[in-house]
């Protein structure tokens, strides 16, 4: 694994915040931090501060789920920080004791694995990093304070995370799916793909190798580390999976990403894969349904917006794009109501294929 470090200014400026929370008195902090900006780097130069100012030896365990995230991590610190860390999952039934936990993807707080490591590990501070802290469950996480970094918007913006465009589906389907990819694969260069069930994902594969294309299907029990490789090398145009690689997976050269309907958080968890910046990459492609409830234009505003019609492509702006969902409800609702509609906006083409530059 190859890495670089560039301290940056936010970065300091949240560190700094995460500090004055412990120094208050604090036990248990919580960094949220977007994908891409650095909340390893940021958790490290904690770690690092509070062990050179200590007055004894601080122990701390670095605790994820996952186990690559915990070797990017020992990565990151073996090649800059020099922290002494151990490296610990969370579904380790013996956790060594330590003073300190860092929790990687902290929005997993509130499981029970958590709370048994806890309970093991006899610590008194607590840092937890997420890019996006909010369960899709009732359960609350319990950290005293929450220091805010800055946002994916603001992130973009400053050249940090990489534009994206928008390309909107009229209904996440898997045939179509399966149709744009194949009709345009150039298009979309090395894609990551989401889907429901994985027996879509199965569908996904077959049909593109009908194509002539590679894909590989990742699921919690295939051999990821394999078929990443093969993806990162450029052997595999295609990964379809349902939510294995929604977290800790970064390929800053990924082109697109096929995002399944979902809310907010699962949404930001998929889009964030593709915002990583790499040579030679101007943008990500991110492609949803028109119909699902958290469309990516709620995390930033796209570099250029696409709607499919009519088996093409058809370029928008945001007025174009306010004039085309205004248009698609009016007739939806009619048609519903079974209203006949006159022959000129019935016939479809007038309407559907309108373009505003």
């Amino acid at each position: 694994m190859h890495f670089e470090f560039e301290e940056r200014s936010y970065q300091r400026e949240a560190v700094t915040r995460v500090l004055a929370e412990f120094g208050s008195g604090r036990s248990s902090v919580l960094l949220e931090s977007p994908v891409g900006s650095g909340k390893t780097v940021m958790g490290l130069l904690v770690i690092k501060y509070l062990q050179e100012h200590s007055d004894h030896p601080l122990t701390v365990n670095w605790v994820a789920s996952r186990r690559h995230i915990l070797e990017q991590t020992r990565a990151i610190n073996d090649a800059f920080f020099h922290c002494s860390l151990r490296y610990v999952s969370v579904f380790c039934s013996a956790p060594p004791r330590a003073e300190m936990v860092v929790l990687d993807e902290a929005h997993h707080e509130a499981t029970q694995s958590c709370v048994e490591m806890y309970e093991n590990t006899g610590n008194r501070l607590t840092l937890g990093l997420s890019a996006t802290p909010v369960r899709t469950d009732r359960m609350r996480l319990s950290f005293q304070s929450d220091v805010r970094c800055c946002g994916i918007r603001q992130l973009i913006g400053m050249g940090v995370l990489s534009p994206f465009d928008s390309y909107k589906l009229p209904v996440w389907d898997l045939d179509l799916v399966c149709h744009v990819f194949c009709k345009e694969p150039e298009r979309w260069g090395k894609s990551l793909l989401f889907f429901s069930r994985i027996e879509e994902c199965r569908r996904f594969q077959r049909r593109l190798e009908e194509q002539g294309l590679r894909c590989e299907v990742v699921t919690g029990s295939s051999n990821k580390d394999r078929q990443l490789a093969l993806f990162a090398a450029g052997d595999v145009q295609a990964v379809a999976n349902v939510s294995v690689l929604s977290e800790g997976f970064d390929l800053p050269e990924l082109r697109s990403v096929f995002l399944r309907d979902a809310s907010r958080l699962p949404t930001i968890q998929m889009a964030g894969r593709g915002l990583r910046k790499a040579p030679g990459k101007e943008s990500c492609a991110l492609v949803q349904s028109s119909e699902t409830r958290y469309p990516v234009e709620q995390i930033a505003d796209p570099r250029q917006s696409f709607r499919y019609m009519k088996n093409k492509w058809l370029s928008c702006g945001g007025d174009t794009r306010m004039i085309l969902e205004t248009i698609e409800k009016s007739l939806k609702l009619l048609e519903e109501r079974k209203v006949e509609l006159p022959k000129f906006l019935s016939a479809g083409p007038f309407v559907r294929e309108v373009r505003i530059s």
